[in-house]
């Protein structure tokens, strides 16, 4: 279980530092600290960060990928690879959301077996 927290807390360390490129400080504050909230033990929680990751992969990187895409394109510079990294940065952080499943599994699993009465 601790490869999937690892996994999703680079996730939003990856978002921060986007933010923070942009000098973006509350942003870059909030999801430099969200992954904290891993540490609560409730179902909504994880969720939360988890939707949270999955509006940022079309909101955040998709919109950073069309702009930056757009001005190379006028620059006439190179875009393909800046295409392939931006791409393999949004399936990172959507395996940073199945991520999150994986250790919701993980706990509910864990929660019934504390409380089974053949224990």
């Amino acid at each position: 279980m601790w490869w999937r927290t690892i996994w999703i807390i680079a996730a939003y360390w990856l978002l921060s530092a986007h933010f923070l490129r942009y000098d973006q400080v509350y942003l870059t504050g909030i999801f430099a600290l969200a992954p904290l909230c891993i540490l609560i033990k409730h179902r909504l929680v994880m969720r939360l960060l988890q939707v949270v990751l999955f509006v940022c992969i079309f909101a955040v990187w998709g919109v950073t990928t069309i702009e930056t895409i757009q001005m190379r394109i006028a620059h006439e510079t190179p875009w393909i690879r800046l295409a392939a990294i931006m791409g393999s940065v949004m399936l990172f952080t959507l395996g940073s959301i199945l991520c999150g499943n994986g250790i919701l599994r993980l706990r509910m699993h864990h929660s019934r077996w504390r409380t089974s009465p053949i224990r």
